[in-house]
């Protein structure tokens, strides 16, 4: 080989990133999936080297962990709290930086707002009388709220005060209608606790998430 020539650089070789105040170590291969990172590889943007062999970038470490992700990986960002929502500002800055990145699907992929279709909620509500069905259990995904009331309703009263029949007029036999005699059925008012159950499931869809 003469002087003149180089040898050509390892496209599946590790090398290292500074991004900002942060360093990343990944393969040329991964970074060949933009074409702005590709120049970098490729040493073809020499003002980038730094005396260590690193590559300065000037961009937000932070930022960049979403697009490393999404070359290595192929996973589309998700940044998603369960109390707080979505972080748009975040989408928007990673949106930038894969467009100054030269990063089509990702930017079309945010720009589209497709993390919307990945994250949704199901309600369901339901009335539970008392307290006794009020128990159970749920996942880290669900959410249950309770939403208590009370309310009165008409309980009859057995003639012979018998308290399994107290409210089941058709628990009374022959006796306690013998008992009865020509009075009418009795009634009293009685308070009834009821709750307003509604579950909140948050269901996420990973194949939105998945680079086709």
């Amino acid at each position: 080989m003469s002087d003149t020539e180089q040898t050509p650089l390892s496209t599946s070789g590790p090398m290292v990133l500074q991004v900002g105040e942060q360093r990343f170590l990944t393969s040329r291969d991964t970074l060949s999936r933009s074409d702005h990172l590709n120049a970098i590889a490729s040493g073809r943007w020499d003002s980038n080297k730094q005396a260590d062999g690193s590559y300065f970038i000037d961009v937000d470490p932070e930022i960049f962990k979403h697009i490393l992700r999404f070359l290595r990986h192929g996973v589309y960002p998700l940044c998603y709290d369960k109390a707080k929502g979505h972080n748009y500002a975040t989408y928007a800055a990673i949106q930038k930086l894969a467009d100054y990145l030269v990063i089509p699907k990702l930017v079309k992929w945010l720009n589209q707002g497709q993390y919307i279709k990945a994250v949704t909620t199901e309600t369901i509500a339901h009335i539970v009388e008392g307290v006794d069905k009020l128990d159970g259990t749920k996942d880290s995904s669900t959410e249950t709220s309770y939403h208590p009331t009370w309310r009165t309703v008409k309980k009859y009263v057995c003639p012979r005060g018998i308290a399994l029949h107290y409210g089941n007029a058709w628990r009374c036999g022959r006796d306690c209608r013998r008992a009865q005699g020509d009075a009418d059925d009795e009634y009293e008012d009685c308070p009834v606790l009821s709750t307003l159950v509604l579950t909140e499931k948050t269901v996420f869809d990973n194949n939105i998430c998945m680079e086709d």
